[in-house]
């Protein structure tokens, strides 16, 4: 008995050792949208390179991030960018921002991953585009209201 009060005792140390992340899905919203207005609206290569996280830019150089916004876009930017879902990342410093674009004649889907939590900010460590809407998953959500940019 004393053993179980004893492992119980650790375990529940532990578990206070634990870092509560707070995150702010508005604030990751407007981060992303920014990105994505420097990077697919703007075309801006310098300025949206300077706005990937420490990570980000360890993982791709400058040159390899201007060649990727080019495959991604073999046809054309769009003209203007929405941020209207998150997907918390359980335990992590991190969450999925949603965003469509557009222009004339395209729609853009992209899911950009932020790093950061409400207190340190967010900031764009991985950049994805599909040809459709991301299928949804039970962590998804809307942001009570979406945030948008145009050019």
């Amino acid at each position: 008995m004393q053993y179980r009060f004893v492992l119980l005792a650790f375990v529940m140390g532990l578990m206070g050792c634990t870092e509560s992340i707070i995150h702010d899905e508005i604030l990751a919203a407007k981060s992303a949208v920014e990105f994505a207005q420097a990077a697919f609206v703007k075309r801006d290569v310098e300025g949206s390179y300077a706005l990937l996280s420490d990570s980000g830019k360890r993982y791709v150089s400058p040159e390899t991030f201007k060649q990727t916004l080019s495959r991604l876009h073999p046809k054309a930017f769009p003209v203007s960018v929405t941020a209207s879902e998150y997907e918390p990342m359980p335990g992590e410093k991190a969450m999925h921002i949603y965003l469509k674009g557009e222009n004339s004649g395209e729609r853009f889907y992209y899911r950009l991953t932020m790093e950061g939590a409400a207190a340190t900010g967010y900031r764009v460590v991985r950049l994805y585009r599909g040809s459709e809407p991301y299928p949804w998953s039970s962590l998804r959500q809307k942001l009570k209201e979406p945030i948008s940019a145009r050019s």
